[in-house]
């Protein structure tokens, strides 16, 4: 056999791998298919705010949740979670999860009701890389 490895760039590979990833659905009873969650909030059509994620397995992941600093300490961020909570519920998802460091958004997650299950040290260095989770039902 020759394989060939090379990295992607403007090649969209994902539906690929998330065909191959389908095929776990026998040892899970549920399909791979993630469904992408993602929201914005605009002012003079320009985005100051948004939520990237997606449920699948009957979790929601936050991936991605950024307020311009403008913005910030207006209750935005919190809206955008409790909205992609409430989608994720609508798509029975029982619980959630995100990922953030050390020195961005830990308190805001835990004020969220988030809990956290895990940590990578260094990442980056002297920081923490920080998983946190939260009981939607």
């Amino acid at each position: 056999m020759n394989f060939q490895i090379s990295e992607v760039h403007d090649e969209p590979i994902e539906a690929a791998v998330s065909a191959i990833l389908s095929e776990n659905s026998a040892a899970t009873g549920f399909p791979y298919s993630p469904l992408p969650v993602k929201l914005k909030i605009e002012e003079d059509g320009t985005i100051i705010a948004g939520l990237v994620g997606f449920t699948c397995w009957e979790w929601l992941y936050i991936e991605t949740l950024a307020v311009d600093r403008n913005f910030r300490k207006q209750g935005l961020g919190r809206q955008l979670m409790r909205e992609a909570e409430r989608i994720a519920r609508e798509r029975n998802c029982h619980s959630s999860w995100v990922d953030t460091f050390s020195f961005q958004a830990p308190d805001f997650y835990t004020s969220l009701g988030y809990t956290p299950f895990g940590t990578l040290p260094n990442f980056p260095t002297n920081q923490q890389r920080i998983f946190l989770q939260k009981k939607l039902t």
